[in-house]
Formats: structure tokens, sequence, C-alpha cells
């Protein structure tokens, strides 16, 4: 009698999807002979920082700001500070997630160039597949048919 050997996990094929506000992420999964993924949110992490003024102290929202900071600037300063707290995040939920070595980040460009900029002090380990788009806000049943989600995983197609 032939014993079937026993089902490891397979590798997730793993997708970020990030924006300044939050980052989303995702396991996708593809029936054999099919073109259609389904798409399961395996963490999610919102982006919970808030403006400082000049001295470094917390603003509150709607708080009136008395001092002369930069609004620009700590829009940027909060932008990479979560950019960080992503890659950091990131790279703790691969070490427990079998992957399949490559990890597909949808980004808006100026949030995708602070993520580079953070990766480049703490490298995933998986390659990266990086598409600047903001699919952020998109529903998970809405991502599984987006052209440019399907294209990453259906190339061909």
């Amino acid at each position: 009698m032939k014993r079937k050997s026993p089902k490891v996990a397979a590798p997730a094929a793993c997708m970020l999807i990030a924006n300044q506000h939050g980052a989303r992420l995702l396991a996708a999964t593809r029936q054999h002979g099919s073109t259609a993924i389904h798409l399961d949110e395996i963490a999610a992490r919102s982006n919970t920082l808030i403006g400082h003024d000049r001295g470094g102290r917390p603003v509150a929202a709607g708080a009136r700001r008395t001092t002369y900071a930069d609004p620009d600037r700590d829009h940027d300063i909060m932008r990479d500070q979560f950019a960080a707290d992503v890659v950091t995040w990131v790279a703790n939920e691969l070490r427990y997630i079998p992957t399949d070595g490559t990890l597909r980040l949808f980004a808006p460009p100026e949030f995708l160039g602070a993520l580079r900029h953070a990766l480049a002090t703490r490298p995933l380990p998986a390659k990266l597949s990086e598409h600047a788009a903001d699919l952020a806000e998109l529903p998970t049943s809405e991502l599984e048919r987006h052209t440019a989600v399907l294209h990453e995983f259906n190339p061909a197609a």
C-alpha cells in the first residue's frame, strides 16, 4: 500500500498594499490553470503617528498650532517614520510566513520612495517587485480584480 506524503504548507505569494495612512499584508492564491486570484489579509497596520510642533510636542487633532511649525516638513517626517515602521513590521511578519520569495509591493510613488529609503537600513528577507499604485483604500474584492494586481500574478495575460 502506497502512503501519502504529509501536506506541507505551500509558500504564499505575498503582497503589501501601503500608503501613508496604512498598510495591509495579503496572501494570494490561484487555482491551478486559472488566472483569477484570491486574496486573504494576513495583517494590517494603521499610521497612528500624529503631528508635532516645532518644539517636538504632539499637536492634538483640531488644535491650533501656536508655533511656526512647517506642515510640509512635519508631513514628510511622519511619512518617513511610518515607512520605517512598515518595513520593520513586514520584516517581522515575513519571519513567520512561508513565502514564494517575492513580496509584491504596491504604494503611491511618494510613499514608495519613503519605503525604499527605509529598506536601505532594514532589507527584507524577500525579493521585491515594486509597483507605483495607490491601492490601499480598495477593498480586497476589488484588489482581486484590479488590472495591476492581476498582471503581477499573471504576467503573460
